[in-house]
């Protein structure tokens, strides 16, 4: 093991373990994918790419919360177009069980303020601002955008209808907030 206060040296010699032991893998199954693996088996090995690492599994994620169905896709297509993976959830529940399984690939959330269920935006807002502070959040609203009272600070307020670039623009600072140290902002 490589011992370095020079994170770049550290991840180098990380990546280059991942690529032998990628390649090991892929020498090592390659030839037994036309065997029969297991599919699930199978697409593991697939996904394994030349530096080794899993893409899927680093992607960043986006949450779509909103109780419409083409506003909910609408918003999933355009987050897609910037490279983060999207899940789209009708209720704060469904959001907030995503949250808990995969709360540390999140980097967005875009979510209505009036949505399905019993936890309504307002609500999924304060919880994942509490639990997951690193996670970038837009709430929406219909009329005038008023931003209620206990709301946390991180949470940005956007109205409807809103405008696919202004979305855009707030996944990209998502995902500049995603690359940061924690307690660092992006302008």
């Amino acid at each position: 093991m490589i011992s370095s206060s020079f994170p770049e040296v550290q991840d180098g010699a990380r990546r280059s373990d991942a690529d032998r032991f990628s390649r090991l893998l892929q020498d090592f199954y390659g030839g037994l994918l036309e065997q029969g693996v297991p599919e699930h088996l199978a697409s593991l090995v697939r996904r394994l790419n030349g530096d080794g690492v899993d893409k899927a599994a680093t992607r960043k994620l986006a949450l779509v919360v909103e109780r419409e169905d083409e506003p909910r896709r609408l918003a999933g297509l355009l987050l897609e177009e910037t490279g983060l993976e999207v899940v789209e959830c009708a209720t704060g529940e469904a959001a907030l069980a995503a949250l808990q399984h995969r709360g540390a690939d999140v980097a967005f959330i875009f979510a209505d303020q009036h949505l399905a269920g019993p936890r309504d935006g307002f609500n999924l807002a304060k919880t994942a601002a509490t639990l997951w502070p690193g996670i970038h959040m837009v709430l929406t609203t219909s009329g005038i955008v008023e931003r209620p009272d206990g709301l946390p600070a991180s949470v940005i307020m956007m109205g409807k209808p809103w405008q696919g670039l202004d979305l855009i623009i707030e996944a990209e600072r998502a995902l500049k907030l995603a690359d940061q140290p924690r307690g660092r902002s992006v302008d």
